[in-house]
């Protein structure tokens, strides 16, 4: 029977499923280019793999308010399910913006703890595609105590499953801290906007007059904050960055030859230290082209974090970007690659650091904003790491923040990796002490003497190998087949799979 032929009570109650809260508030936000809920559901998952649960469910007070009468719909603001992207099962939820501004009540909350439930039995990855105006107050702290459990389910499920937050519009109160504690947030420019407290709030509260965008606007939270991960610019591309994401993680692609040299690294890379190019020209190269999946582009830009492919198989990625700050780890730096392993261990993928990384960020900005303890978070995240952790030392790794080496079980280095508790610069001035006007020919010669010594024993990718701490040095060109080999040595995911 064709839905033309059903009975008329049927026909009504699709109709108003499909309606939400009206058509005329869907056509507001169709004209503003936007997807409705249902559309963003269908871009996301895999076409006509979408289960919904509690379709036709009404709120239980309409007796609350004159609001709350007028805006019974069915499935109450939420809509939620299961579904596949690239064929695996994933739990997804999505507010519905035209019933009550998405905010959520009791019988939706309940909704989403019922997906999040089944979530956290089978592991399944989860979806939250945000337009939420947060607790829906006119149904009073039961609303409250309501969102409060689904916050208490994310918190319990960070070690359990991947949860990605998709901000498609408002983002607001309870909703912006559920958002920030999942692992990836994503936003529409322009559309996405996270925030605890509104403008109105906050002018009457502080007196500031704010713009949204300032108070919290994608671009603001992608360069500022680093809770926003990835900014779309619009709506499918929101939805399309969701679904790479998913099945950027575990499933295996078409791959370059595993024996291919990695001849571009040699050309990218300079000799001179403190020359700045590209790191991501060498991930191109070194590992399957084109398949960086770059996390938090926005956000601590001296740290490039995200996913790869090296035969196909997905690895984890962390790092050093010359083209910022000369590579230097600072603040932000610190507490994106932190993030990023923290979750990339949990998610059980091999986590391979390539490192160019001249010290810790200096300065008195950086001491008051934290360095010792977010650079400590970023040490406490390789240290717990259980999966394989690779590094190859490209150009150098000096200081405290050679933590992007040191933590590694197997170190391998190009010819151009410079390894020491300082750069020679700054040796020279610890060391030798700094130039004083007047020195004599015969002091400056010896100083000059010490400083070549020094250089001879300790400014080579061979001082660090003879000494232990790289396991080989490798050539360009062989950066690529080498990775691999030791990967496929420490990485036991397809044994394990079959045990």
């Amino acid at each position: 029977m064709s839905e033309s032929d059903a009975p008329p009570e049927f026909r009504l109650r699709e109709e108003r499923v499909n309606e939400g809260g009206g058509s005329a508030r869907q056509a507001r936000l169709s004209r503003m280019g936007r997807m409705l809920p249902r559309e963003r559901i269908a871009a996301v998952l895999d076409a006509g793999s979408f289960v919904e649960f509690e379709r036709h469910v009404l709120h239980r007070h309409p007796e609350a308010s004159e609001s709350l009468a007028a805006n019974r719909h069915p499935g109450d603001g939420v809509i939620a399910g299961l579904g596949r992207i690239g064929g695996e099962t994933v739990a997804i939820y999505a507010h519905d913006p035209t019933v009550m501004r998405g905010a959520l009540g009791i019988t939706a909350s309940r909704k989403v703890c019922r997906v999040l439930d089944m979530a956290s039995e089978r592991r399944l990855p989860v979806i939250a595609l945000v337009d939420c105006d947060g607790v829906r107050v006119e149904e009073g702290t039961d609303a409250i105590e309501a969102y409060g459990q689904i916050i208490a389910r994310t918190v319990r499920m960070k070690s359990r499953c991947l949860q990605v937050t998709a901000v498609f519009g408002l983002c607001v109160g309870a909703a912006a801290y559920t958002a920030t504690l999942t692992d990836w947030v994503a936003m529409v420019d322009g559309h996405g906007f996270m925030f605890i407290t509104g403008p109105k709030v906050t002018k009457v509260v502080t007196g500031q007059d704010v713009e949204l965008s300032d108070l919290g606007g994608s671009m603001m939270h992608a360069r500022r904050t680093g809770a926003c991960h990835h900014v779309a610019a619009d709506d499918g591309q929101l939805a399309k960055w969701v679904r790479d994401l998913i099945v950027a993680r575990h499933a295996i692609a078409p791959s370059d030859p595993l024996d291919r040299n990695s001849d571009r690294v040699a050309e990218v890379v300079p000799d001179a230290q403190r020359r700045a190019y590209d790191m991501r020209k060498v991930l191109d190269d070194v590992f399957d082209r084109g398949s960086f999946f770059e996390l938090g582009s926005l956000f601590g830009g001296s740290l490039l974090t995200g996913l790869v492919r090296l035969g196909g198989k997905p690895l984890a990625i962390v790092a050093s970007q010359p083209m910022v700050l000369g590579g230097c780890l600072d603040v932000d730096a610190s507490r994106k690659g932190a993030h990023f392993i923290e979750w990339a261990n949990r998610e059980g993928m091999p986590i391979v650091t390539l490192v160019d990384v001249p010290g810790y960020l200096p300065g008195l900005a950086q001491e008051q904003g934290g360095i010792i303890p977010f650079g400590a978070q970023l040490l406490t995240a390789y240290g717990n790491a259980t999966v394989p952790l690779i590094c190859l030392v490209v150009r150098k790794s000096f200081g405290g923040a050679s933590v992007l080496s040191f933590s590694a079980q197997v170190r391998l280095a190009l010819p151009t990796a410079r390894i020491a508790p300082m750069g020679i610069d700054a040796m020279a001035e610890v060391v030798l002490g700094p130039d004083v006007p007047g020195m004599t020919d015969d002091e400056l010669r010896a100083r000059a003497s010490r400083r070549s010594e020094w250089v001879e024993r300790h400014d080579h990718a061979w001082a660090p190998a003879e000494a232990g701490y790289i396991d080989r040095v490798v050539l360009p060109q062989e950066a690529r087949r080498s990775l691999v080999a030791v990967v496929q040595a420490l990485d036991e995911r397809d044994e394990r799979r079959t045990r």
